[in-house]
């Protein structure tokens, strides 16, 4: 396989950095992002670990030092040890074996992570002991010693769908049962052969998770999640809460896994890597952001797909298919009024194709206050885990607000030939992470930030 393109580093390089929050590179940085992840690892951050990871920054530009000083101050995010291992990944693999500068922060990043776990303190090794450090710790490791940037699948992954022109495949096995939903969903990259004689690359990374069925959040739970990642973005603090969904079932068995697995390797025709649900909604951020593709497949009734060339999306009934050059696609500029706290984003997706007409509105809750009201925290904890259910479709009336009917596995699995919308003034209500990663494929800017609305 060749090796990419300097064009191709520098663009990586830049997007890595960026997740992070820094408009440039800043080598500095990199000796303290392990002592970060490490000092997280099981959710809180100790005063004393505080302390340590302060005193190595004290040399620091002021700038970098502020940097280190938020991060230390509340959780940093859902994303941020996957954003950190991708960038030690990418940096390890494209400087040279024998570069001092690359062995120089490697090796004290990881002695002062190691120092972290050391001065954790007694009351810390006593009550839950170390355990989540030290995998945190010896996850990184794996990564600087084996990560290559034309093997690592996740680094690859992020690499080709970016900038190649093909588009990745999105991937779902469900597995129903009773009260609960096993699913695995996997993106896979197919690169372009090197050469005729060779069979083109294929790179797949999947997520095994579960999603339990007509079974409501804790409010007080859900309350507190919210308040703890009140200052990540809008899209994390969803995924937190979508963790916390899967975390609410009863886990799989290994059984069920090896099941789902096999199935999911089957279908792919080659093996894929397992990666937590996070890392995957990190991968796909990155894909609608930078390679302006989603893919949403929640079941057997529904398909969303958009990519640089077509807009579609297939459900009975429901059809929408139009080419992305006929597309109009905009934020309605006032929300759909809610439960109290709660309105509804909805993106607005108009074909002007007169072979392919049709018109799609998908919503989506957003809080309008901080803290969250008592009845926009009831909502999301009663709804939310309805709207990630794979076999089931909430739909928005848009008149009211509070109008939702549900679409079940048991209808029809044949996809309709033509054109089929929803009535006026309905709109398909999904998951904000999907909602965000449409309006970022299709290039649509809304806002997004704490709304302090009274109530």
């Amino acid at each position: 396989m060749t090796a990419p393109r300097p064009a191709l580093l520098a663009a990586i390089d830049r997007r890595l950095w960026r997740d992070l929050g820094f408009a440039d590179p800043e080598p500095d940085i990199l000796r303290f992002l392990p002592m970060i992840v490490v000092a997280w690892a099981d959710g809180t951050i100790a005063e004393g670990e505080r302390e340590q990871i302060s005193e190595h920054a004290k040399d620091l530009s002021k700038p970098l030092q502020a940097w280190i000083e938020q991060r230390l101050l509340a959780p940093p995010g859902p994303y941020f040890r996957y954003q950190v291992a991708h960038l030690l990944t990418f940096l390890a693999s494209v400087w040279p074996a024998d570069s001092s500068e690359k062995h120089g922060w490697q090796q004290e990043a990881d002695q002062w992570a190691d120092e972290i776990i050391a001065e954790a303190g007694w009351l810390k090794r006593l009550f839950g002991g170390l355990s989540a450090e030290r995998r945190q710790l010896a996850d990184l490791r794996k990564v600087l010693s084996e990560g290559e940037i034309l093997s690592s699948d996740r680094i690859w992954a992020l690499a080709k769908g970016a900038h190649a022109s093909f588009a990745p495949r999105h991937t779902a096995i469900l597995q129903e049962e009773r009260e609960q939903c096993l699913q695995a969903l996997s993106i896979t990259l197919e690169g372009p052969a090197d050469s005729e004689a060779e069979a083109p690359a294929s790179i797949a990374v999947a997520a095994l998770s579960v999603t339990p069925r007509d079974l409501d959040l804790d409010p007080v739970r859900v309350t507190e999640l919210l308040t703890r990642y009140s200052h990540v973005r809008e899209n994390e603090r969803w995924i937190v809460l979508a963790e916390e969904i899967s975390r609410s079932g009863r886990p799989l068995t290994p059984r069920q896994r090896a099941e789902l697995s096999a199935k999911l390797t089957q279908q792919l025709g080659h093996p894929f890597e397992e990666v937590p649900f996070a890392e995957l909604a990190y991968l796909e951020d990155a894909l609608a952001a930078d390679a302006h593709w989603v893919s949403w497949l929640p079941g057997k009734l529904e398909e969303l797909h958009i990519d640089r060339d077509w807009v579609i999306r297939k459900q009975v009934p429901g059809t929408f298919n139009a080419p992305r050059s006929e597309i109009i696609a905009m934020v309605d500029p006032k929300l759909v009024p809610g439960p109290r706290g709660l309105g509804f984003r909805v993106l607005d997706i108009q074909s002007r194709s007169p072979e392919s007409p049709g018109r799609l509105r998908l919503a989506s809750p957003v809080f309008l206050q901080e803290p969250p009201t008592v009845e926009a925290v009831d909502w999301v904890a009663r709804h939310l885990p309805d709207m990630c259910d794979p076999c089931s479709q909430l739909v928005l009336d848009e008149a009211t607000g509070t109008w939702m009917a549900e679409v079940h596995s048991h209808c029809p699995d044949a996809q309709s030939k033509k054109p089929e919308p929803l009535p006026e003034g309905r709109a398909l209500l999904v998951p904000p992470w999907i909602w965000f990663r449409a309006a970022r494929a299709l290039n649509v800017r809304f806002f997004a930030g704490k709304r302090n609305v009274a109530a």
